[in-house]
């Protein structure tokens, strides 16, 4: 669920009006990019601990 709003909202920064990138609105897009991104890392992170603990 998480990578589908991250895709869509990267979508949304790659297809915005190049004459309106450097608004803030574009900012809090990049930055919300940014943060799915991360928060996609974590969890791929807590996958991986709870397969490792599952094996041992």
């Amino acid at each position: 669920m998480v990578d589908t709003v991250c895709d869509k909202e990267q979508d949304c920064v790659d297809n915005y009006p190049e004459n309106l990138q450097g608004t803030e609105r574009f900012e809090r897009m990049e930055d919300a990019v940014d943060n799915l991104n991360e928060a996609l890392e974590k969890i791929d992170d807590a996958k991986s601990c709870i397969q490792a603990a599952i094996v041992k």
